[in-house]
Formats: C-alpha cells, structure tokens, sequence
C-alpha cells in the first residue's frame, strides 16, 4: 500500500474511519494491535506520532503521507505497521470504539508541552554572562593569533 499513496493527499481519502472516532487519541491504535506488533516499534510509533502533535485520529487523519514520512523516529518499519493498523480500523472501527487510555501520572494538554520542551531547551543552551564572556575573550584571543600568524607568514618568518 505504501507505494499506491500519493504523497500529498490526507490519509483519511484512503481509510474510511467515522468521524465520531476522530476524537480518539491515537493510542486506540493499539487496541487492533496483534501480539506480535505489540513492542518497541509500536510504542516508538505513538511516541513519536505525540512528539510531532499527532495527538488524535482526526490530526492523524488530515496529514498527508509525505508529513508522515518525515516524522523523525518513523522508518519504513514503522510506516508499514501504522498503514496496517489503520486498514485494520478502517475495516471494523468498532474495535476501538470503547478504547479507554489509562491515565497518566501527569497529563498536559499542548500548550504544557510546548511550554516544558521550550524550557528544556532555554535551560540546556542558557549561558551565563560569566560564559558568554569566556567565550567571547577565546574568540578575541583567535583572531589576535590568527592576525599574528599571519604577519608572520607575511615577513617569510612562519610558513
């Protein structure tokens, strides 16, 4: 099936899913899941589907293929085990419709996670005046040594 899609047209032209079910999270997809797919590969799969805000079928659904494919996390493997699983929905969507999600320790709604990924990320690259400093003088020091060497070169004292 992967090669028949093409690229820009939304996922939901080709599983017919009702649209009372598009509210459901996106780990309903388990719940047509068979016990040998069970594992790292669908786990890594929802996961990296809620890290790029693929948090329901309905945003699932309105994606095209080509988004899909471009999921960091979310090989060929991967891509063939979520078409199976949407095929298998789209056959009989009954089977996910009393998916329950069991709830987590914490759950945040999008804004909380954009928020705590964004201080993630200003904590992990926040530098101190002290820092900048340093780095400022090691980039100063550089460009004296550069201009040096290359006086240096110039007067036939260095090569």
């Amino acid at each position: 099936m992967i090669n028949s899609l093409e690229i820009n047209k939304p996922l939901k032209s080709y599983f017919s899913i009702p649209q009372h079910l598009y509210f459901m999270d996106i780990a309903c997809i388990k719940a047509v899941a068979q016990k040998e797919e069970r594992g790292p590969d669908l786990t890594g799969l929802i996961n990296a589907l809620y890290i790029q805000g693929y948090l329901d079928l309905e945003r699932l659904l309105d994606c095209t293929w080509k988004e899909i494919y471009q999921v960091p996390r979310i090989g060929i493997k991967r891509q063939r085990l979520l078409l199976s699983l949407l095929e298998r929905i789209s056959a009989d969507p009954k089977t996910i419709e009393n998916h329950k999600i069991a709830p987590t320790v914490a759950m945040h709604n999008e804004k909380d996670i954009g928020e705590l990924t964004l201080k993630k990320i200003i904590r992990k690259y926040k530098d101190t005046p002290a820092d900048l400093l340093k780095i400022q003088e090691a980039n100063e020091k550089e460009a004296r040594l550069k201009k040096i060497k290359d006086r240096l070169r110039e007067m036939g004292m260095i090569y």
